[in-house]
């Protein structure tokens, strides 16, 4: 009985590694594709000048800088949908009215990238089944995390066409 107990108690440690295994796998992949969009929006970022920060397609439309802080309040809302608490002080829902300057921007940007990737990384892999109420409908963590990360690509597609349509070419193109 000792034998098949081990046995047991062994397989079922393997299970529980081959679980971590997968979840370090779907984290690993999910949030190195994400740092990459969001490196890319930054250094496009850092490319529009003060006043193209304000520059937006027409009227009605999100400016370059609207566009990232867009990015930024999403960030902090899909990761305070995961569980983590936004920091004290901050409203996301106020950004793209109250945070206008470029150094501002860009820091804001950076905290909301750091604070969604926290969040992603405190969802284990059995959590992300878990059902939230996600834009007024029921939906597993996992629907938020990908969310995240084809928002992120969304807006990054939306910079390089707002760059382009004024002169200012991607780093990663020059």
């Amino acid at each position: 009985m000792g034998l098949v107990s081990l046995l047991l108690t062994s397989l079922a440690h393997s299970a529980e590694q081959e679980d971590n295994a997968k979840s370090s796998l779907f984290h690993e992949t999910f949030l190195g594709n994400l740092k990459a969009a969001n490196d890319k929006i930054i250094q496009l970022a850092d490319e529009f000048s003060d006043e193209q920060y304000a520059w937006r397609p027409a009227e009605g439309i999100r400016s370059v800088g609207e566009s990232m802080t867009h990015v930024a309040a999403a960030n902090y809302f899909l990761g305070s949908m995961l569980g983590k608490e936004v920091p004290e002080g901050i409203n996301p829902r106020a950004f793209e009215k109250t945070v206008v300057e470029k150094d501002e921007i860009l820091a804001t940007l950076k905290a909301s990238i750091i604070f969604a990737r926290e969040a992603i990384e405190g969802v284990s892999e059995e959590d992300l089944e878990t059902t939230i109420k996600l834009f007024g409908k029921e939906s597993p963590k996992l629907r938020a995390v990908l969310i995240i990360g084809a928002h992120a690509n969304e807006h990054l597609g939306q910079l390089i066409a707002y760059a382009r349509s004024i002169g200012v070419a991607p780093p990663w193109s020059k």
